[in-house]
């Protein structure tokens, strides 16, 4: 059930980018503006490294109040078993805002959390990881509304 849920909240948030962008796309060269152009910038917007920061606190301050609850709304949004997401956060030294942004960048990219891991104990920052793989981390959004529902 859970996997159909994550299947289903892709899905829709893939088809409702693409006709954002689409749309986006169309109403540019329309107006004889670049379409690669915006889509760099929207990249760059996505991964921009306070914007990461601000969503690694939020989840961070939301494990805070309501462990549990925000533990449950990371395994639904990553698939992955809070006693993985424990286990990892032991194991890594990391936060859990920090583990979920790993997930994140481990889905988007089809990579493995490890290697996603890897590259940022290496020094890459999360912004430079997400820009070098072409990674927008936008959906994170739905994450915040959903943690700050009470």
């Amino acid at each position: 059930m859970r996997k159909f849920v994550v299947t289903l909240l892709a899905t829709v948030l893939s088809l409702a980018t693409a006709t954002n962008s689409i749309a986006t796309e169309r109403d540019q060269m329309r107006d004889g503006q670049s379409a690669s152009k915006d889509k760099t910038q929207s990249t760059a917007e996505a991964a921009d490294p306070r914007a990461i920061a601000k969503l690694i606190d939020d989840i961070n301050a939301a494990v805070r109040t309501n462990k549990e609850r925000m533990l449950s709304i990371i395994v639904i949004n990553t698939d992955v078993a809070s006693s993985t997401l424990e286990r990892q956060k032991k194991e890594t030294g990391m936060t859990f805002g920090d583990i979920y942004v790993a997930h994140s960048l481990a889905l988007a990219t089809r990579k493995k959390f490890n290697a996603i891991v890897a590259l940022y104990k290496s020094g890459q920052t999360w912004a430079q990881i997400a820009r070098s793989h072409n990674v927008s981390l936008k959906g994170s959004n739905e994450l915040i509304k959903e943690m700050q529902k009470q």
